[in-house]
């Protein structure tokens, strides 16, 4: 038996202010102009806002220019506001790891002030940003994917392969070892790279060429996983997938769909844990909240033989073993003989799986965020992945 423990601890300290670049976010960058002359507004105020909780913030200079950075990815929504002018939500901006999001508003003057304008944000069909090659893939198209894992998902860019049994990734043909792999801007080991429950996961980012400075000497490619944040409000959920069961102790009991037997049961959870209230008792923000995300997997055969195993019947096996040695007559003279050499064909049964080769993997995931200024949030994350076959 073989048993692999992979554990993975990560400490990110983000200052809004003060810190001006970070592995792993973006920024969202653009242009405020009045609607109906084009003149640029200055010192419009402009909010990230995640679910009712500001991620970043900033105001635009006297071109009307703003760029906000460092902001985790994810989906969030962009208000705009200045005095004279009807507030703005750009809902559905859509943030990535290392990218710039363009994002050029115009705001009417003279409107009814009070009402904000909501606008569903596209994403351009050209990336002005540039940058390195490759392809993101965001926790809205994780959802629709069949594969579980971050491994399976990075497959899904372009230039991006299985590599076969050792269960690596090959980027653009390179070996998988030199593929390498960041959680939340922190290296790690390539097993724990790929060792996270679907539910966990914001964001995956798979670079091919033109890696940036800030990722080091790479001479494959990376994977940068982004993992999902704590929300303002609790959700949570609960996914069980299965093709078959194992209903007894023998490993002939096996019954369901296919030969895999694949069961696998994943949960997730996240809210906030304290609240700031204003002078009457109201909870205006949330100071700090948690995400958790676990998964189960248990598979009887992950590679069944399409004609079945042979192995010896229990009742045979155990006479064997009670008497593995036997006399013979043979030319004449009496002999010792093994009892293995004159089992019959009915001494021999068909199973459906490989012996020995079920598997069980225990994945989980955790965040807890802190704000402790309305410019610094300290985020504490972690994740284990246990493997016993």
């Amino acid at each position: 038996m073989v048993r692999r423990l992979f554990s993975t601890a990560v400490l990110s300290f983000i200052g809004a202010v003060t810190l001006q670049a970070q592995v792993g976010t973006g920024s969202l960058r653009g242009t405020i102009t009045d609607k109906e002359s084009g003149e640029p507004l200055p010192f419009v105020n402009v909010v990230v806002d995640n679910k009712g909780t500001q991620a970043a913030g900033g105001t635009s200079d006297f071109d009307g220019k703003y760029d906000i950075k460092p902001i985790p990815p994810g989906t969030y929504s962009v208000i705009v506001s200045y005095v004279g002018y009807q507030p703005q939500r750009q809902e559905g901006v859509v943030i990535n790891s290392n990218k710039i999001t363009f994002l050029d508003i115009q705001l009417t003057s003279g409107i009814e002030l009070t009402e904000f304008e909501v606008v569903q944000y596209t994403v351009p069909l050209i990336d002005k940003d540039g940058g390195a090659s490759g392809g993101t893939v965001t926790r809205e198209d994780i959802a629709r994917m069949p594969g579980r894992s971050a491994a399976s998902i990075a497959t899904t860019v372009g230039g991006t392969s299985d590599a076969g049994t050792g269960g690596g990734i090959s980027i653009r043909g390179a070996r998988s070892e030199n593929t390498y792999y960041y959680i939340d801007g922190v290296k790690v080991p390539a097993g724990a790279g790929t060792g996270l429950p679907k539910s966990a996961i914001e964001e995956v980012q798979v670079i091919t060429g033109g890696v940036p400075a800030n990722y080091g000497d790479v001479t494959g490619g990376l994977v940068n996983i982004t993992t999902r944040g704590p929300s303002r409000t609790f959700f949570g959920g609960v996914d069980y997938l299965t093709s078959g069961y194992k209903v007894g102790e023998d490993i002939t009991d096996i019954y369901g769909l296919d030969k895999f037997a694949f069961n696998q049961l994943e949960a997730s959870l996240s809210g906030p844990i304290f609240f700031q209230k204003d002078s009457v008792g109201n909870k205006t923000k949330p100071l700090m909240g948690f995400f958790l995300s676990g998964q189960f997997t248990n598979v009887q055969d992950g590679g069944p033989l399409y004609t079945g195993d042979l192995r010896v019947k229990p009742e045979v096996r155990d006479e064997l073993l009670a008497n593995p040695l036997q006399i013979r007559d043979l030319a004449g003279s009496d002999a010792v003989v093994y009892s293995s050499d004159y089992l019959r064909e009915s001494d021999i049964e068909t199973l459906k799986t490989r012996q020995n080769a079920a598997r069980t993997s225990y994945l989980a995931a955790g965040k807890l965020d802190i704000t402790t200024t309305p410019t610094i949030n300290l985020t504490f994350g972690g994740s284990v992945d246990y493997d016993d076959r």
